[in-house]
């Protein structure tokens, strides 16, 4: 069912001036003056909060992008995963939800250049050990339908235990909160900023090798695809993105990385 949910308006952005590609075009918002953008999860510790939508990584890329496109405000609508990802957005402008494109999802909704790049992290509930491969093979896991990740759980992780499958990470987390399973694979700056916003419920054991790009969502044939995509990375050369992930996402390199190879 497709719920939406205004939980911030009115975000003063200062000195916008319209911001333009190289081909002259202009960012063209459904809503004069204003960037709206759909999420899937509030809260998303590290992400969002949904107490100030200005705090959080997502939440501090979405105001620099609107000051970048020359636009005054930012509201923030909540919508299913599925529906962001999809790129059926309702009344909103782009989506930042942690998405990362595959072909699939490209059959419908357009994608912005990366502006971050994620391992997968082992997100477990305190107390839980495992060091190694065999370790998590041994731990009770929660996945979820909707998820990239799911596919490495399954072919490389492969528990010895049966799965519990749930829709999409909010239920999971709810699962691996409630001591039913025992972890839960998600892209590491999501395993970070829910390990550190719960530190008496999780902890962050590892990552894997590899990585997924997150990437904003647009409604397939959008025109303004070409325009975010030029301001992600003026963001991303200026150090924007990377003083973001500092302050609300903290250190990649300091968690072990547990090989999956024999």
């Amino acid at each position: 069912m497709l719920t939406t949910l205004i939980v911030a308006a009115g975000l003063a952005i200062s000195g916008c001036a319209v911001q333009r590609g190289a081909a002259g075009a202009k960012f063209v918002p459904k809503t004069p003056g204003v960037l709206i953008v759909a999420t899937a999860f509030l809260p998303a510790p590290g992400f969002w909060s949904e107490a100030d939508a200005r705090n959080g990584f997502e939440a501090g890329l979405a105001l620099a992008l609107a000051h970048k496109l020359g636009l005054q405000r930012v509201k923030v609508v909540q919508l299913p995963f599925a529906s962001v990802v999809t790129g059926r957005l309702g009344e909103a402008d782009i989506g930042l939800s942690q998405v990362t494109p595959t072909s699939e999802r490209e059959k419908t909704a357009d994608f912005s250049t990366a502006y971050l790049t994620a391992p997968p992290g082992v997100l477990a509930r305190n107390g839980v050990q495992a060091i190694d491969l065999q370790g998590l093979r041994k731990l009770r896991w929660v996945i979820a339908r909707v998820s990239t990740l799911t596919p490495i759980v399954l072919s490389t992780v492969r528990p010895n235990r049966s799965l519990i499958e749930v829709e999409d990470r909010s239920e999971a987390i709810k699962v691996l909160r409630s001591g039913r399973a025992d972890a839960l694979l998600l892209d590491l700056p999501v395993a970070l900023g829910l390990a550190r916003t719960e530190p008496n419920h999780f902890q962050v054991l590892g990552q894997l090798s590899g990585g997924e790009s997150l990437a904003a969502v647009l409604p397939k044939g959008s025109p303004n695809l070409d325009i975010v995509d030029s301001s992600i990375r003026a963001l991303t050369a200026n150090g924007t993105i990377s003083r973001l992930a500092a302050r609300w996402l903290g250190s990649q390199s300091n968690v072990p990385l547990i090989l999956t190879t024999k």
